[in-house]
């Protein structure tokens, strides 16, 4: 019984040291390169820089490449992709899972307000396909 204690109480203290030095969840999403707020990016400049770095796998119409998945399809709806599935993509890279063109690598060149941007513009497109109502809600089919 009292070993039990012991490791409970050895248990415990861990736990607090490790709550204590855990950062903030604004530190952690900095660290993350996550945005820190939700709210609309430049659409305008997601597409230059979807253009720049985006347009040889996704294609210069978001209907995909030989080298890359469409993202004007159900799959990337805010309903099966939400918008963080875009900033982990970009930050840290894909395994293939919808298509078969092989793991998508991180993108370490777009920070995440520039992600922000891309997510922007990825979605008015989607909009202006018809995949999303103007709210951003996914349109009836």
């Amino acid at each position: 019984m009292r070993i039990a204690l012991v490791l409970v109480v050895a248990l415990l203290a861990s736990l607090a040291v490790l709550d204590w030095m855990a950062p903030d969840a604004e530190s952690r999403r900095d660290s993350a390169a996550m945005p820190l707020e939700s709210g609309a990016g430049d659409p305008g400049a997601g597409a230059q820089l979807f253009e720049a770095e985006c347009i040889q796998c996704h294609g210069a119409d978001l209907k995909g490449t030989q080298e890359g998945p469409p993202l004007i399809h159900p799959y990337y709806r805010p309903d099966h992709h939400a918008d963080l599935a875009f900033y982990m993509a970009i930050r840290d890279g894909v395994v293939q899972h919808h298509w078969n063109f092989g793991d998508m690598p991180p993108v370490p060149v777009i920070d995440r307000d520039q992600a922000r941007d891309i997510v922007t513009f990825i979605r008015q497109a989607q909009r202006e396909a018809g995949l999303l109502d103007d709210t951003g809600d996914v349109a009836a089919q």
